[in-house]
């Protein structure tokens, strides 16, 4: 009883922040359809409620009564508009598909998630917004990995591996807890309180012991390429060295022999039925996708045709993401596809880069030469930290991306919106224009500070000014 009231609430207090602003809206589908904590509660919860829809109705009251608003802060970006192109192909593919019925289930799906991300995508109008989805995604794939490790610890269940979680299997599952993992590390890096800090490394821990739990090689691996990221970037250098030492010994602690036969098995790959058998279904979907490289054999029915190419498994899924929308969508699909993984991982880079030159600027400028309405960032650099550890989460998904199929996995979808919007929040939070660039002391910027003293002199209107006695 206690979970429907919890969702009652949370639903109700969504629904009036989308009335105030349809971003809230947003923020309780993605909570709701992404991280689905309701997938925990399904023994307590009534059947046939599709909280989701509840919050995406309620995001479409709230999107046109701010219509006016919302239109004159219209921001469009690359990703967006690769976005469109891409629910364009799925919609092509969708028609000349060979089980139509199959191919527009799947269309659907994928319509759900274009509609919303296009939606966030004139929503996020301000950059704490930016702030709030990551704190979203940090509580909620928190809240699920704490659950896991519950029925682990206490009733020795390993729920992850053997069901999944939320209608995915455990490598989904596994992939979905790694993607939350650079969010763990940001927070305790940006939080005041140690309080937080220490809440937000426990998570991290329990996070990556859940993604242990799921057995999922491919998951443990992009893990692995999230956590090497993040230290790449870390400074000062002797702490990241120090928490890589950490994080070795953690994972050996944490990972039972079990988990590390099934680590270490990745490396006689010649002699893994399991790995071989990817291999097989990997050559198969790209003879597929060369077979039919305009529209592909449509959305989700390459695994029907895989025995005909060599795999002895029939209606094995591809079990790679970008040859799996290869093979069902066509090459020019999959470019699209990796197009908009590129994009927004530049984009995250400009943002961060972005951040941290104005934290440079604002730093050395005098007061009066920064921008209206804006302050100096902050010695953490909360928000080139975000766009880090979005970064590092896109990261955990492109690498897994190779080892899984996960198209309809609308977590990333969501990373992706965001990626397009944030350098131009940054951007206009933090504006970096000549007047707020402060006076250069080197010979090479001498010119430079002449320019600006006469860009910062007084126009005279033709009256040459008489001299003050």
């Amino acid at each position: 009883m206690k979970h429907l009231l919890f969702l009652i609430i949370l639903s109700a207090v969504g629904t009036v922040g989308a009335v105030v602003h349809p971003f809230y809206g947003v923020l309780l589908y993605y909570m709701l359809a992404v991280l689905r904590p309701q997938a925990l509660w399904e023994w307590a919860l009534p059947h046939g409620i599709r909280w989701s829809l509840l919050a995406a109705a309620a995001t479409m009251v709230g999107l046109v009564l701010s219509l006016p608003r919302i239109a004159l802060k219209l921001r469009w970006n690359g990703v967006a508009t690769l976005l469109v192109v891409f629910a364009l192909l799925i919609l092509v593919s969708a028609i000349n598909a060979y089980n139509q019925r199959s191919a527009w289930h799947w269309a659907t799906e994928y319509g759900k998630i274009f509609i919303m991300a296009i939606i966030a995508t004139v929503v996020i109008d301000h950059l704490r917004f930016v702030r709030y989805l990551s704190w979203m995604v940090l509580i909620g794939i928190g809240y699920v990995a704490w659950d896991l490790n519950a029925l682990y610890l206490y009733q020795g269940r390993l729920d992850i591996y053997h069901y999944g979680y939320g209608g995915m299997d455990n490598n989904g599952a596994g992939l979905m807890i790694a993607m939350g993992l650079p969010f763990a590390y940001v927070c305790a890096r940006y939080a005041s309180w140690w309080v937080v800090k220490l809440l937000c490394l426990l998570g991290g821990a329990m996070m990556l012991h859940a993604v242990f739990m799921s057995y999922s090689r491919g998951a443990m691996l992009s893990a692995g390429v999230a956590i090497v990221w993040l230290l790449i970037h870390h400074r000062p250098r002797i702490h990241a060295a120090a928490l890589c030492g950490l994080v070795i010994v953690g994972a050996l602690i944490m990972a039972g022999p079990e988990i590390r036969d099934r680590f270490v098995s990745i490396s006689n790959y010649k002699e893994d039925g399991s790995a071989q058998s990817r291999f097989i279904s990997w050559k198969a979907a790209w003879a597929i996708a060369w077979d039919h490289p305009l529209t592909g054999v449509g959305v989700r029915n390459s695994h029907r045709f895989v025995h005909n190419y060599g795999n002895d498994h029939r209606n094995q899924t591809t079990h790679s993401q970008y040859l799996q929308v290869a093979a069902d969508n066509g090459i020019l699909a999959m470019g699209v596809y990796i197009g908009i993984c590129l994009l927004s991982l530049y984009s995250l880079y400009r943002a961060r880069k972005h951040m941290l030159q104005a934290r440079a600027t604002y730093r050395h400028a005098p007061p009066d030469r920064l921008p209206v309405g804006t302050h100096r960032p902050g010695p953490t650099d909360e928000y080139a930290d975000i766009a880090l550890a979005i970064q590092a989460s896109l990261l955990t998904f492109v690498f897994g991306g190779i080892f899984l199929s996960l198209e309809v996995f609308e977590l990333p979808w969501l990373l992706f919106t965001v990626a397009g919007v944030m350098p131009s929040l940054v951007e206009e939070r933090y504006p970096i224009t000549p007047k707020t660039v402060p006076h250069a002391k080197h010979r090479r910027g001498r010119r430079r500070e002449e320019r600006l003293k006469e860009a910062d002199a007084e126009p005279t209107f033709g009256f040459t000014p008489e001299p003050t006695p």
